[in-house]
């Protein structure tokens, strides 16, 4: 019998994602999203996340910031792929001695983040357990089919960029969990960013816009494991420089505090739910024209390789940059959330 926790959450998808594939589906298991023939040029995107109290958020967790993340992180997903979120419907599992009003503040946090990024909470489903608290959302997008950014399409000579800063949502966690004093407003910085994530939806349109995008996925685990995923469906390998990865003031402040090594967690600490992508060395210049509007930053290229990620120092030496992004069931990675 094999266990998850002997094949890990990855090596689980990789079983049942040949048997994915069916009618209008234009790619099934394996991607941010699913996409799906939709008519006329159109795609349909669909994604779905889980929630489990004591895997992704503790007990005495802000209920409004749970529900902003749970809706935030399905956005995030569309985003990767370039979309435009339109519906969602929210699935429920709660004990009977569970507090109503808690999970009404959840709801409160989720309809917040529908209403500022225009999402029809459609429906759902509310089911009774005897354990933790589990809250599910399906999220439904559309774009133009032929604008779809998929993982699978990076090509040797491509350049690697990234959204935003890494770092912060991992450092917002270890202010939850740790005993950190940190000043007020780089406590703040750091909750927000782990409770309330910005999903890139504006900067994944545009990207798309741009058809200069080769393969794109967000950074949900780690860019060391999100960074392999397009690696190794693209047959491909990359280095990215270890001076290039951005990191903000008040994560830089976290690790100066907790004695983190700043690096190390700013590419595995996942939950970032920035983009990373790449980009067709003879288009950049369409990507480096977004750059006054959003804040990207290129770390890398892509290289001839077999699916590994490799980090270079400031002597152009490299190394194999492990992949210890976030795994359920923690397969040969760091499990911590």
């Amino acid at each position: 019998m094999d266990r998850f926790s002997d094949i890990g959450e990855f090596g689980f998808i990789d079983r049942i994602a040949e048997h994915a594939q069916r009618n209008r589906v234009l790619c099934g298991i394996g991607d941010d999203c699913a996409v799906m023939a939709a008519g006329q040029g159109c795609v349909r995107l669909v994604t779905v996340d889980a929630m489990v109290e004591g895997v992704h958020f503790v007990p005495q967790a802000p209920p409004e910031g749970v529900g902003y993340k749970l809706l935030a992180a399905s956005l995030s997903d569309v985003a990767a792929m370039g979309g435009k979120p339109t519906d969602a419907v929210v699935a429920v599992s709660a004990s009977g001695d569970c507090d109503a009003g808690y999970v009404e503040r959840i709801y409160n946090g989720l309809f917040a983040c529908a209403d500022r990024f225009g999402v029809a909470v459609v429906g759902g489903d509310t089911t009774r357990t005897s354990g933790a608290l589990v809250l599910s959302l399906t999220l439904t997008g559309e774009m133009a089919r032929d604008q779809v950014c998929y993982r699978s399409g990076a090509r040797e000579g491509d350049a690697v960029y990234v959204s935003g800063t890494l770092g912060d949502a991992a450092g917002g966690l270890g202010v939850v969990v740790g005993d950190v004093d940190l000043p007020g407003k780089v406590r703040t910085a750091l909750l927000q960013s782990h409770y309330q994530p910005e999903p890139r939806l504006d900067l994944g349109q545009a990207l798309a816009e741009t058809r200069a995008v080769t393969a794109m996925i967000d950074v949900s685990d780690g860019v060391a494991s999100d960074l392999s995923h397009i690696c190794r469906q693209s047959g491909v390998s990359a280095v990215i420089r270890a001076a290039a990865i951005p990191m903000s003031r008040a994560f830089e402040k976290f690790c100066e505090v907790s004695g983190e090594k700043k690096l190390d967690l700013a590419l595995t600490g996942g939950e970032d739910f920035e983009l990373l992508f790449s980009v067709s060395h003879t288009q950049i210049d369409k990507v480096e024209a977004l750059a006054e509007q959003y804040s990207i930053c290129r770390i890398g290229e892509i290289v001839a390789g077999d699916g590994r990620v490799m980090i270079e120092d400031g002597d152009g030496k490299r190394a194999l940059l492990e992949e210890l992004g976030y795994d359920h069931f923690g397969k040969g990675k760091s499990n911590h959330r």
